[in-house]
């Protein structure tokens, strides 16, 4: 029980000792913002006054925004006809697309559809950035140049955050410019998109249009020359053997000649791929061709050509149904797993090359890459296509020469028909192909809504002027407060463990320096809060030394100059004396002595006069105000004061006062400036050292205070802390206090 005693007790204290730190930090933050309430409140209207200052005069900013939805780039819709090749888009096509809509390439297109937009604009009232005024008034459209650079900082481009969504903004004084800027900006890349996605299959459209006029051309030259044989010979059919060959032939040459056109289609779109990415990158194209012809694909290509010929050729010469559909069946399962396989390499192939490409060139460097392998398989079927022709042709040779005419006739005839056929079927392909590649974004919001200025906001602006000004006022005060090296409250003196006897309240309007006397406060107004904080000073010193002897000679001492130690001498002597003590006060400071200033008096005779035997002691005593009290001056100042003041005469001067005298108090100069102080230390009975509040360094009163507690601690009283606002460090409870005295000052 006793241990679980003392453990409450040692948590008990524990919280105590933690509740009083809170409270005392507490405190002092509360005591620096009093301290400083005045600078904080300034700082704070300045604030206010530089906010509404730019509210007034600030311009009103409008913001239109257009919002695209990005799709990833889609291939043709139409079915390759050689197997799918694999889709590589990018995971990254959104990030991508906005370091396109940035390009230079995009705004200097923008730019000049911007400055033809103006061209049936009048009034340019509405345009801050386009148009500007020379120092004659005269209005300027700027340059084509300029706008494409200023587009830079003007075009804001971001991802709306979860979803495939990119916003397109312009800020600017007038809405309508920015509405123009935005809006015509975005027109342009979506166009350019249509234009990308469909410039390689336009220009397949527009060769295989070419071509298949040519072809038909040729159809009906060869049935006319079909014809005109006919007639003239009256060789009208082939056998059923020869006509066979005829078709097989036909079939074949037809193929042929559609896998060329197809392939010279491919190669024309992979120019115009060719020509967009040296735009770009010179050597991408290269490169992409080098990595293709190092790969494995080539052998993959070559059995699925030869098995796409042979199974073709066998549709077409096998009549039997059943054996029919079996050869196609297995020719195709065949097929599939080779076109499995090719896909496998060339999915490895384009991650290769595709992984170290950078964003903005990945989507053309996967075209370049699917055309390229698409070429190589074209290459491979007309290769293989020319093989098994040629074999026929051999037999074909054989026939009669007659027949042989007849043949070529028929088969020039036949294969003409074919390939304008197909390329009636492909043409047609394109066409749907062409129409279908549409932009891969879509306009979601044309931006053409003015919701009102989005700048300057004007309840965001007044709460950061009222948060700035606070935390610069509060900044400044406690910065100041850290920078402030000066004692500013008795607990910095107390919590440092140094003595404080009490604080005097601060005099200003109890005192007027051009009425001689008046700082002597206790005996003009003894019943001020003032004239109490010496009586409280008067008691303490009183009760600061309890021994045989009661103290009789004060020495009161300060850090530095003008602490306010000769207000306190005078008041406190004045205070003993109302207490019925017969006092006198000496100016012992006889370097720059205040004593006589403070009662109103002449200076001479004084103290060094009498030391120096000049006067008798009568004559440089002399009454005060205040009954009781006697004070001897400074006197003429003398050339070696510490001297005078440790010599023998004012070891016996003391103690011919002590006789005559219950106290005696000694105003001395600074304890640092000069050794005066020390040498009066030791003569008397106790000191008191006085600080100013808000003007005497910390680290002076410590030096002062230690120096005179190893000469003697028994001697050192303890200090006064000299003209303290305590309103303003501690609040209400001096108003209180004060409110408390104020009615018997008139008494």
């Amino acid at each position: 029980m006793e241990r679980k005693h003392k453990h409450s007790e040692t948590n008990s204290e524990f919280f105590q000792t933690v509740s009083h730190d809170e409270t005392a930090d507490v405190k002092f933050y509360v005591n620096v913002l009093r301290a400083n309430i005045l600078p904080i409140l300034v700082i704070f209207a300045v604030s206010l006054i530089c906010t509404f200052t730019y509210l007034y005069f600030a311009k009103n900013i409008y913001r239109s925004t257009t919002v695209l939805k990005i799709d990833n780039p889609k291939g043709s819709i139409l079915e390759n006809p050689f197997g799918e090749l694999g889709d590589y888009r990018t995971e990254r096509y959104i990030l991508n697309q906005i370091e396109v809509l940035k390009s230079f390439y995009i705004r200097d297109i923008s730019a000049r559809a911007i400055l033809d937009s103006l061209k049936n604009v009048s009034d340019y009232s509405d345009f801050a950035y386009i148009v500007t005024k020379s120092k004659d008034g005269k209005t300027n459209i700027i340059s084509e140049d300029a706008l494409r650079k200023m587009l830079i900082g003007l075009i804001g481009v971001s991802q709306k955050k979860g979803l495939d969504a990119i916003e397109i903004s312009v800020e600017g004084p007038s809405f309508k410019e920015a509405q123009l800027i935005t809006l015509t900006y975005t027109n342009t890349y979506v166009n350019h998109l249509k234009d990308l996605s469909r410039q390689d299959v336009t220009a397949i459209k527009q060769f295989l249009a070419t071509e298949k006029d040519k072809k038909f051309n040729e159809l009906n030259t060869a049935e006319a020359r079909l014809e005109d044989f006919q007639k003239r010979t009256g060789l009208l059919i082939l056998d059923a053997q020869v006509q066979n060959l005829v078709t097989v032939i036909s079939q074949y040459d037809a193929q042929k000649n559609a896998s060329d056109i197809e392939l010279k289609a491919n190669e024309n779109g992979l120019s115009t791929l060719k020509k967009e990415i040296s735009n770009i990158d010179p050597t991408m194209y290269d490169y992409i061709q080098g990595q293709v012809s190092k790969s494995y694909v080539e052998e993959f290509q070559r059995q699925i050509a030869e098995y796409e010929v042979k199974r073709d050729i066998e549709n077409s010469t096998i009549k039997d149904p059943q054996v029919k559909e079996k050869l196609m069946k297995d020719a195709n399962e065949r097929i599939s797993e080779l076109k499995k396989n090719l896909n496998d390499k060339v999915a490895q192939l384009s991650a290769g090359i595709l992984s170290n490409t950078p964003e903005e060139k990945k989507e053309l460097s996967r075209k370049i890459l699917d055309a390229t392998i698409q070429n190589q398989l074209l290459r491979t079927r007309t290769s293989s296509l020319s093989s098994y022709l040629k074999k026929y042709e051999t037999d074909f040779a054989k026939l009669p020469s007659e027949s042989i005419e007849l043949a070529k006739l028929e088969r020039d005839a036949k294969s003409a028909e074919k390939l304008y056929l197909i390329l009636e079927e492909k043409y047609q392909e394109a066409t749907i192909n062409e129409r279908a590649r549409i932009a891969n974004a879509v306009l979601l919001d044309p931006g053409i809504e003015d919701f009102g200025p989005v700048k300057p906001k004007k309840n965001m602006v007044i709460l950061s002027g009222i948060i700035i000004g606070l935390g610069l006022g509060l900044g400044f005060a406690f910065i100041r407060n850290y920078l402030d090296k000066t004692i500013k409250t008795p607990d910095q003196i107390e919590n440092k463990g140094f003595s404080i006897l009490s604080w005097i309240p601060n005099i200003e309007g109890l005192t007027d320096k051009s009425i001689p006397g008046s700082e002597f406060i206790v005996a003009l107004k003894p019943k001020s809060p003032v004239a109490e904080s010496f009586k409280a000073l008067r008691t303490r010193v009183e009760f600061s030394k309890l021994e045989a002897d009661p103290i009789k000679t004060i020495l009161i001492t300060s850090s530095i100059p003008s602490e306010g130690k000769t207000v306190v001498a005078l008041n406190l002597a004045g205070t003993f004396a109302q207490a019925d003590k017969k006092v006198l006060l000496v100016d012992c400071d006889l370097r720059k002595p205040r004593v006589h200033s403070a009662l109103g008096v002449d200076r001479y005779p004084g103290l060094s006069d009498y030391l120096f035997k000049n006067v008798g002691l009568d004559d440089i005593i002399r009454k005060t105000i205040q009954e009781n009290m006697y004070f001897i001056s400074s006197g003429t100042i003398p050339p070696n004061p510490s001297e005078l003041l440790g010599s023998i005469q004012m070891r016996e001067f003391l103690k011919e006062m002590r006789n005559r005298f219950d106290i005696i108090v000694l105003d001395s100069p600074p304890f640092i400036t000069v050794t005066d102080a020390e040498i009066l230390f030791k003569m008397t009975d106790g000191t008191v050292l006085v600080a100013q509040a808000s003007k005497t360094p910390f680290d002076a009163f410590v030096k002062s205070y230690t120096r005179l507690s190893t000469l003697n601690p028994h001697n050192l009283l303890g200090s006064v802390l000299n003209n303290f606002d305590f309103k303003a460090a501690y609040g209400y409870t001096y108003s209180y206090y004060y409110h408390y005295q104020t009615p018997k000052q008139n008494d």
